[in-house]
């Protein structure tokens, strides 16, 4: 019997079918002719992606124009360009056992062709699904319906099967893009020329050229709803709605300073403390960093010592990267003495603690916990000088505990979060280093999304630290 599930469900694919050697990948949809004045013309597509969450080169990428990839385990069956009629609009055929074993992810997609000129979106869309079946007996396993929730977004990541335990799985995702396929493409590591211009960026199909998740709460977001009661006895109430960055915000103590002044890092050409920064490829200053400033312990998590980073100006909108600027360079190592220093001075349960419950928080802020979140949070902690002696399992078992609560019972679950968190209200350094690691954790699937952003405006709360010190 098929099982049907619900965004943010993973079930096993081979284990519980043990002679499944070949899927098929059922994707379809329905449009609404009279919602626009063109056809919709939708393409479903596949990221074979590595353990660092990228595909290794433009042969993992499967689609109508690239029909077979991962060493012709993976076939796609190519553009249907109406949409229309019974059945799968597109199909993605896959042998498990024969897919190269770097590949630890496939990743299924679909994407509206030229939804900026015709101004269509995923509003207009219903009936999305993706479903597999066994190739060898035409046996439905499974399906998943992504309802009709979507509103601006020209792409969708629809599900995901990934390795776990020599066994393959199922992800239902359900997450929406901005920027088509574009964004996609950047998203999973692959360079495509970033367009300058606007571009009628405010239209429901514009393509912005970044990777934007959809902004819109899922319904079933864990933080999207008010919640009756505060559990926090140093900050706001959780319900209450964070104030706006650009309006006056409380005083949180006296180390609450510009970022940039902390940092001293400032634009080169008009001297603004008011810099972010990213990997190239991903919508510089909009989407990369997700609005992160960048502050007295810089960017952790992958960010600092990337020979791709690149810094940008939010006042007159300059460019640069640590190659051609000794300064940046110098800046860039500073930071990183900077963490050592801050985790050797405070390292102990409570940083720990507070480390792991953060990201927890931010994690699971969308309702739905996406394994790059977690291989972001045990990627810092085995790759970081500064965090050698950490026992990993520990982190991980301390996540996973904090998740569970958080997700079984949100009230008290966030409430015990939030108190780890809080034990560094007296170490603004440590606090600030936490703060940090949230906000990589944040953009570790492709975004920092507004809803994640608040969670990390409530745990700066917990500290004492003005959030305006960290993002945008």
């Amino acid at each position: 019997m098929a099982v049907r599930l619900s965004k943010g469900q993973k079930v096993d694919l081979t284990k519980s079918n043990p002679n499944l050697k070949e899927i098929i990948v059922g994707l379809g949809w329905a449009s609404n002719p009279a919602a626009s004045n063109y056809t919709y013309d939708l393409d479903a597509s596949a990221f074979l992606i590595g353990s660092n969450g990228k595909v290794k080169d433009e042969n993992d990428f499967v689609f109508y124009n690239n029909p077979s990839g991962g060493q012709g385990s993976v076939k796609h069956s190519g553009d249907h360009k109406k949409g229309s009629g019974e059945g799968d609009d597109e199909q993605i055929r896959i042998n498990l056992s024969a897919v190269p074993p770097h590949i630890e992810r496939i990743s299924f997609s679909i994407t509206i062709n030229d939804a900026q000129m015709k101004r269509q979106s995923f509003g207009d869309i219903k009936n999305s699904y993706v479903r597999i079946l066994n190739a060898g007996t035409n046996e439905l396993l499974l399906k998943y319906e992504l309802g009709e929730e979507f509103s601006v977004e020209t792409a969708i990541v629809a599900a995901e099967i990934y390795r776990h335990a020599g066994e393959w799985k199922f992800n239902a995702i359900g997450s929406g893009f901005q920027g088509g396929l574009a964004a996609l493409c950047r998203n999973f590591g692959l360079e495509v020329e970033e367009e300058r211009g606007n571009n009628n960026a405010g239209s429901p199909g514009g393509s912005q050229g970044i990777p934007s998740y959809s902004s819109q709460p899922n319904p079933q977001s864990l933080y999207g709803q008010n919640s009756p009661q505060s559990y926090s006895q140093n900050s706001q109430s959780f319900g209450q709605s964070p104030q706006p960055m650009g309006q006056s915000l409380q005083t949180y103590g006296q180390q609450a300073q510009s970022s940039g002044h902390q940092s001293g890092m400032t634009c080169p050409r008009c001297h603004s403390p008011q810099v972010t920064a990213g990997k190239k490829g991903f919508g510089l200053g909009k989407a990369a960093i997700g609005g992160v400033l960048l502050g007295p312990v810089g960017l952790l998590a992958g960010f600092i010592g990337s020979k791709n980073m690149e810094f940008a100006c939010l006042s007159c909108k300059e460019r640069w990267n640590s190659g051609s600027n000794t300064n940046t360079a110098e800046w860039l190592q500073k930071q990183t003495e900077n963490a050592r220093n801050i985790v050797n001075k405070y390292m102990g349960k409570d940083l720990t603690e507070a480390l792991v419950a953060g990201s927890a928080l931010v994690a699971t802020a969308d309702g739905v916990l996406e394994a790059s979140e977690r291989e972001k949070l045990i990627d810092y902690f085995r790759t970081s000088q500064e965090m050698r002696g950490i026992n990993i399992n520990e982190v991980d078992s301390r996540f996973n505990y904090f998740v569970q609560r958080i997700q079984s019972d949100l009230i008290l679950g966030k409430a015990e979060a939030l108190r780890a968190v809080g034990k560094l209200a007296s170490k603004p350094e440590a606090a600030r280093l936490v703060v940090r690691l949230c906000c990589a954790i944040g953009f570790a699937d492709g975004e920092f999304a507004p809803v994640e952003k608040r969670v990390v405006e409530e745990i700066c709360r917990e500290v004492h630290l003005d959030p305006r010190e960290f993002i945008f």
